[in-house]
């Protein structure tokens, strides 16, 4: 009713997952580095060398610690949330069937025979 009147669709999305968050402060820090002043860049260069090297020479996973410090999700990757309702630590299934069931323990079954113990328990 509300989208006839105004004339547009809401677009239903879930809960923001760990990987869009963190993905999303990443493009948040990109934004900032063009404050950093050229005059700057030289005092970093060594630091900057020593931690390629620091990394068996690979610059690419230097720069992505560097971000992942900058945008303060270094300390670990941030757990899953349900789609449903947000909850950490929880996870949302989708169970479709060919055939109608005419019971929840069928899906409780299903979820104890794919799952780990951990996960059901």
């Amino acid at each position: 009713m509300i989208e006839q009147k105004a004339g547009f669709t809401f677009e239903k999305i879930g809960v923001p997952q760990p990987e869009d968050i963190i993905r999303a402060t990443a493009r948040d820090t990109l934004k900032k580095l063009v404050e950093v002043n050229d005059d700057v860049i030289p005092v970093f260069e060594d630091a900057a060398e020593d931690l390629i090297e620091a990394e068996g020479g690979d610059a690419k996973r230097a720069l992505c610690k560097t971000l992942a410090l900058l945008s303060g999700h270094h300390k670990s990757v941030l757990e899953a949330r349900s789609m449903l309702n947000g909850q950490e630590g929880m996870v949302t299934f989708q169970m479709i069937f060919e055939k109608p069931f005419f019971s929840v323990s069928m899906v409780w079954n299903v979820i104890r025979r794919y799952c780990p113990e951990d996960v059901v328990g």
